[in-house]
């Protein structure tokens, strides 16, 4: 169980710190495009309000915008050119600071022109990402300023490749560390489950010498004066205390069993066994027991542990059964023959408002008073769900109708 938490925590914090760093370099690449798409605005705008021409003095007060990284020689970096085109769609080429041949730049303003938006990048056939502004003139033109953006871009291309390659090594160093200090962090959980083992344990032990004299004790006085109703109930609290104990046992060894050895087992067979050895036991109780079991249903299992499982089950099925009412035991096959579905239900009247997610966990019982005339200490479910996680399953519960169901899928 703990080899299980210890990976569990490793990877899910491993996948946790991936996202949030993932993210924030989402977010730094988000935020360098449009910082870019910002300052290159800005640029062009000054270019445009000047009929194409650098301005020969260009003041920009960098302490309003800082994260803009703009100065007064900001625009004296650029590389763009100017494109004028007419009514009759001819295009004429001006400000050539630019290394681009004439076809291309009429080309790529030309693509401009056709879109709706004054304002955008776009990439030409050679990988150029290309911002543009363009505004129509008094007499129906429209003038474009077009800006290379490429080496920009690449930059934070670069930087993010860099940042992406460091992160990738840091991810490996985390998962390293993790690796060979994750049994210390769960250490603590390691020993405290082990003081539980030994206490429950110890404590059945001792408890078994005194149950074994009061059982004799009991004998003896009705050996002596007969039995009588104080003698059966003496009797009966033994018999749970003796219950109690064995459950007990049994769930502390269940983490120390060994992983299960899977094979193809015959669900089918030990389902009806299992299901037909409580069929007396609830008839008796006036309920009804109907089965509904298809034939040759197989699945990766283990034997025993899952005529345990199934046991569990009708036994919770049997007891928690309202009087007078059904129990319902179903399987059949699932993923086209590899795998199985086990279902048990029972009706149980008052199921609306329960809380079936506790179901499983262990002393847990729906009447918390405890006061219940039904035997259980609410152990079962908790060894019946760690059973299914040994065997591959998933074991959950839920209230259909007015029925109480348990389900089983298996592979």
């Amino acid at each position: 169980m703990f080899k299980k938490l210890r990976w569990k925590f490793m990877w899910m914090s491993t996948v946790i710190l991936f996202l949030v760093i993932t993210l924030v370099l989402g977010i730094m690449y988000r935020i360098a495009k449009r910082t870019i798409m910002s300052q290159t605005r800005i640029l062009m705008e000054e270019i445009l309000d000047n009929d194409g021409d650098i301005p020969g003095l260009w003041e920009f007060d960098s302490d309003k915008k800082p994260y803009l990284a703009l100065n007064e020689e900001s625009i004296y970096e650029i590389r763009y050119y100017t494109a004028l085109i007419d009514d009759e769609e001819e295009v004429s080429i001006s400000h050539m600071h630019i290394a681009i041949k004439e076809e291309s730049a009429k080309r790529i303003a030309e693509r401009i022109y056709r879109k709706n938006r004054d304002y955008g990048n776009l990439y030409d056939s050679k990988g150029r990402i290309m911002n543009y502004m363009k505004k129509t003139l008094d007499d129906g033109a429209t003038f474009i300023v077009i800006l290379d953006c490429t080496s920009r871009y690449s930059l934070i291309r670069v930087i993010t490749v860099y940042l992406s390659a460091l992160w990738f090594i840091v991810l490996v160093l985390y998962i390293i560390i993790m690796g060979r200090f994750s049994k210390k962090l769960i250490r603590p959980f390691v020993e405290n489950d082990e003081r539980q083992k030994r206490f429950i344990t110890n404590a059945s032990h001792e408890l078994k010498t005194p149950l074994a004299v009061i059982s004799s004790n009991t004998e003896m006085m009705e050996t002596i004066g007969g039995r009588t109703k104080w003698t059966e109930s003496t009797r009966r609290q033994v018999g749970k205390l003796q219950n109690l104990i064995e459950d007990l046992v049994v769930l502390s060894r269940l983490d120390e069993m060994q992983d299960l050895v899977l094979e193809k087992t015959d669900l089918s067979a030990i389902t009806n066994e299992t299901a037909e050895s409580f069929r007396s036991v609830i008839e008796d109780s006036g309920r009804s027991l109907n089965t509904q079991i298809d034939k040759e249903v197989y699945a990766m299992s283990e034997k025993r542990s899952y005529q345990q499982l199934v046991s569990i089950l009708m036994d919770n099925a049997s007891k928690y059964c309202d009087e007078g009412g059904e129990i319902k035991v179903s399987l059949a096959a699932r993923n086209r023959g590899k795998g199985a579905r086990l279902t048990v239900a029972n009706t149980y009247a008052d199921g609306k408002d329960v809380d079936y997610s506790r179901f499983f966990e262990r002393f847990y019982r729906e009447d918390e008073s405890h006061n219940s005339k039904t035997a259980g200490f609410g152990i079962g479910l908790s060894m019946g769900r760690e059973i299914a996680e040994r065997l591959g399953g998933n074991l959950k519960a839920g209230y259909v109708g007015n029925m109480i169901t348990f389900e089983l899928h298996i592979n």
